[in-house]
């Protein structure tokens, strides 16, 4: 059972959308997604039971396993706990994640860690080296400073979408509200998540002002047609449970971003978050970078 588990949650965090890690291996990683992606940033000593990692290569038997921190300073988030423990698989390399190698040699040495909370268990924030890395002084500076600008960021998203209509938002707003009619015809409920995409990025910022609604779907299931290069799929099924999931990958598909992991629902946690990460972008897009 445990085993099977595991690999629940190793699809889950890779495979919710098919072509993304490939995707992320080809290009660097924007410094500004990492921050945000991330929940808990800390500076730390890392304990890592390296018997176990180098069992894993040697057999190719690949599992989650424990790395501890020693935290020293939080540089994003909020923990309890001085000491914490985040899982990391042991072949993440294969998705351009964190290498063996790599979380080995920084074993016992202070590091940077960014870390994403899903179902309240800490793992590796993204799949990219620097998820992971050798700590400094300039380093996490830029880290607090990313952290205050992307703040100010969603305050600015708040404020520029309360003071004025949004282009598309009506029809942003009237799709939504299909959304969780119980009078919407089943049949044409998949119609409905289609019209919102069809609305183009024009409506990025006005589907972002309405992401943050908790209602649930009259229809918890949406098909597109994959876009990535090299798709085998005919049609990709997800199955959101609310309004925000269900933007989240109306989102995903008009900017080809994939910045949130709740395209099949999650945790309240999991949407708040969700729901930062797009206002963040809203800005960075459509509006004025703050300087940091």
């Amino acid at each position: 059972m445990k085993r099977t588990s595991n690999i629940i949650v190793l699809l889950a965090l890779t495979l919710l959308w098919p072509g993304v890690a490939p995707a992320e291996v080809e290009k660097e990683y924007p410094f500004w997604q990492l921050v945000a992606k991330s929940y808990l940033i800390v500076e730390g000593t890392l304990e890592v039971p390296v018997a176990d990692i180098q069992k894993a290569e040697q057999n190719s038997d690949h599992d989650f396993v424990k790395i501890q921190v020693a935290v020293n300073k939080i540089l994003k988030g909020e923990v309890n706990s001085r000491k914490l423990n985040f899982r990391y698989y042991t072949d993440t390399e294969q998705y351009g994640g964190v290498s063996r190698q790599k979380i080995i040699s920084l074993n016992g040495k202070p590091v940077i860690v960014f870390l994403q909370n899903v179902k309240e268990k800490y793992y590796l924030a993204a799949y990219t080296p620097e998820t992971l890395q050798s700590n400094s002084a300039t380093q996490a500076d830029n880290v607090r400073k990313e952290v205050s600008a992307q703040e100010k960021l969603i305050q600015e998203s708040d404020s520029y979408a309360a003071g004025r209509v949004l282009p598309k938002e009506s029809e942003v707003q009237s799709l939504v509200e299909l959304m969780v009619d119980k009078r919407t015809d089943p049949a044409t409920a998949q119609a409905v998540y289609e019209a919102m995409i069809a609305l183009g990025k024009k409506a990025v910022p006005a589907i972002i002002k309405y992401m943050d609604d908790r209602r649930k779907l009259t229809i918890p299931k949406i098909s597109l047609i994959p876009w990535w290069p090299d798709a085998d799929e005919g049609y990709v099924h997800y199955g959101p449970e609310t309004v925000t999931d269900v933007l989240s990958v109306v989102l995903m598909a008009l900017t080809n971003e994939d910045l949130t992991a709740i395209y099949n629902g999650g945790t309240e946690l999991e949407r708040a978050e969700a729901v930062r990460i797009w206002k963040i972008y809203e800005r960075r897009i459509y509006g004025k970078p703050v300087t940091r």
